[in-house]
This record gives C-alpha cells, structure tokens and sequence, in this order.
C-alpha cells in the first residue's frame, strides 16, 4: 500500500515485553508502509526493526513497577512526559501507537486529545488493554474517550472492552505465532530461571530462584531478557546473588531454551509462552510490602499467571509475596520432578483461546493504517 503522504508514526513501550511487541508491529506496518517515518522509546527489539536506530528514550530508563518504586521515580517520570510532549508538538505525529505501560500511556493519551492533537486527526492506539477486569474498571471510560481503539491480548477482554463502549477488536495473541512447536522435554533437562526483566524484579528473584535451584540440584540456566546486553545482565546477578555467572549460563531470550525441563518464572508474558512450549512451570512473584498490601486491596482476580487467567482455572502453581520462598519453590518443583505429566493439554487449551487462525500484528498493522 503506497502512502499518500509520508506519515509520521510514534511508538512507545516502557518494558521488555512491550517493546518486543513493537518490534513485530513495526515490521508489520513497514511492509504495508516502507516509507513512513518512526521514532520511538523503547529497547533493543524496535531499534533493530527500525535499523538499529536509536530511541528517544531507552527502555531502561522507562521500566518501572509497583506503588513504592513508582512513587520514588515520580521526579524522573514527570521530567520524561514534559520532554515527550515538547517533542510531539514540534514533530506533530499522525499515529501514536501505545504499548502496554497503561497508565503513562493513558496520561500521554489524554493529552493528546486535549491539546486537539487528535481532532488535526491524529490516530490514537492502545495495544494491550488495562487489566480493568482485576481493579480500577473506570479505566474503561477513559479508553474509550481517548483511544481511537485498543487492541487487547487476551481473549476475554476485548468482549467487556466493546461492551463499555471502547473499540477493541480482538486479533489474537502475538505469542502463538512465535512459538510454532512444543520444545523437546527431557525429564532429566536442565532448570529454566526468569527472574523478570525490571531491575526491581530481578533484585528480588535471583537469590531466591537462586537458591531453590541449588536446592533442587539439578543444572540450571537464567533466561536474558532482550531488552538486556548480556554484560548488564551479568553484572546484575552478581549485584544480587553475589556470585559470578558465565555466559555460557546465560541463555539469551526463550527462543534457545531447548532443553529445558522444568522453569520458575516471575509471571508475565513469559508463563504463555513456557505453557506454549509443554514446559512444566512454577511462577513466583515478590514485590515490596507496601505494593503486595495495596495491590491485594484492590485486585478482584484470583490468579496473577496469564495462564490461570485465561483458563480461568488453577493450571500452574502461583507462589506469591510471603509464598515466594525457596523452601516452597522447592517442594512445588520436586513434585513436577517426581511426577512428570504432558502439559498438552494446557498447550492446546491456550492455542484454542490465543489463536483465531491470523497473524495478530499483520492484522492490527491493517487496522491502524486502513483510515490513515
């Protein structure tokens, strides 16, 4: 599809995740629009959809998470949004397309639409929806107001998103493309370790991941997040484990995790995708006091994995807060050890929910250019 004019497209992630997603809508949109003009924060992934260019702001600087660690990086995140406004007002986007990283995301988006932005026809678009489902459902109303439409991943959400009013076509989710076979299991394989991809995740997990694994005593491997160089990472398990690793520990992103037999996993995107691949998993999670106790407050939901979640139904173990202990890890993975079963059938539950026989980037990349 050749462009009328040249557009001017932004795109913002504030996580790993995020900008992985990017990375693939990128692509996506370039092949529609070869020409068309981007800048963006975010990581490595987009960098390299976009020849290695250089974000605005980097993914590092952006990711932050929980009630306390927010609060403390209010100083930060105010100086962020004055320099992204002064910047979209001199280069005057025709699209800005969200991801994840709700509420900055919904602060940007809400300025866009008062400042008249998006009646000069500026498109506006949120790709992963709030979890409004789980707490602060109000949310809903200003998706609708100020979005000119979210793109949701699970399943589940673009129903109540449309029901509200809010324009939330639903496409699938990226994650099934990215995994197109089940990974060879060896009973006896190594342990996979995903402490996260924010520093404040990965202070907390890596000792006691760490420990559990010893504990178990079987070899183990971390799993790099990408939007981390591999020096950067070393360095951060040493800070918090206070020993040294080698790369050869190391295994870079979970595209190379063949071998694999069982993973403990701080939740995220990354508990679809161990399911996805038959890997048995505990997910394990530790923040700060004061955003447990606030967070368990609010939120309505009985699970925190994405694949209780979507499943609605207790299908792998969750070890939260006072629960994320080795001494608790340990048992939970001993008894995967000592009772090994197929995961086909959580595999195939996930598939038959995720994928609606499309590809979701190709799909979302031809909404948002069809009226651009």
């Amino acid at each position: 599809m050749a462009l009328k004019s040249k557009k001017r497209i932004f795109v913002l992630a504030g996580e790993s995740s995020g900008d992985f997603l990017g990375s693939e809508l990128i692509r996506a949109i370039k092949l529609k629009w070869p020409d068309a003009d981007f800048t963006f924060w975010g990581g490595e992934e987009m960098a390299s959809a976009l020849g290695d260019q250089r974000p605005q702001v980097n993914i590092n600087e952006l990711s932050v998470m929980g009630f306390l660690e927010v609060l403390r990086h209010i100083p930060r995140i105010i100086q962020q949004e004055k320099f992204l406004r002064n910047f979209l007002l001199d280069w005057n986007p025709n699209i800005v397309i969200c991801i994840d990283y709700q509420t900055f995301n919904a602060r940007l988006a809400r300025w866009i639409s008062k400042i008249g932005l998006r009646k000069k026809g500026c498109k506006v678009f949120q790709i992963v929806s709030p979890q409004f489902w789980a707490w602060r459902y109000r949310r809903v109303y200003e998706l609708k107001k100020h979005f000119d439409a979210v793109f949701p991943l699970l399943p589940f959400e673009s129903k109540l998103l449309e029901t509200a009013g809010v324009n939330a076509p639903y496409f699938g989710h990226p994650v099934v493309n990215r995994i197109k076979n089940n990974t060879l299991l060896d009973d006896s394989g190594w342990l996979a370790l995903l402490p996260g991809s924010r520093v404040q995740e990965i202070s907390r997990h890596v000792p006691i991941f760490l420990n559990s694994a010893k504990k178990i005593g079987r070899p183990f491997k971390w799993i790099k997040p990408q939007s981390i160089q591999m020096s950067d990472y070393l360095k951060l398990l040493k800070t918090y484990s206070g020993e040294d690793f080698q790369s050869s520990e190391i295994v870079k992103g979970l595209n190379q995790i063949e071998g694999a037999s069982l993973a403990i996993v701080a939740s995220g995107t990354a508990t679809l995708e161990m399911a996805l691949k038959g890997i048995p998993q505990v997910v394990a999670y530790k923040t700060s006091w004061i955003s447990y106790f606030i967070a368990k407050s609010l939120i309505r939901v009985k699970f925190i994995s994405l694949v209780n979640l979507i499943l609605e139904k207790k299908t792998v173990i969750e070890l939260i807060q006072h629960h994320c202990k080795p001494k608790y890890l340990t048992l939970e993975l001993t008894k995967l050890i000592d009772n090994p079963r197929s995961q086909d059938d959580i595999c195939m539950d996930l598939k038959s929910k995720l994928d609606i026989g499309m590809d979701p980037m190709d799909m979302i990349a031809k909404y948002i250019i069809k009226d651009a």
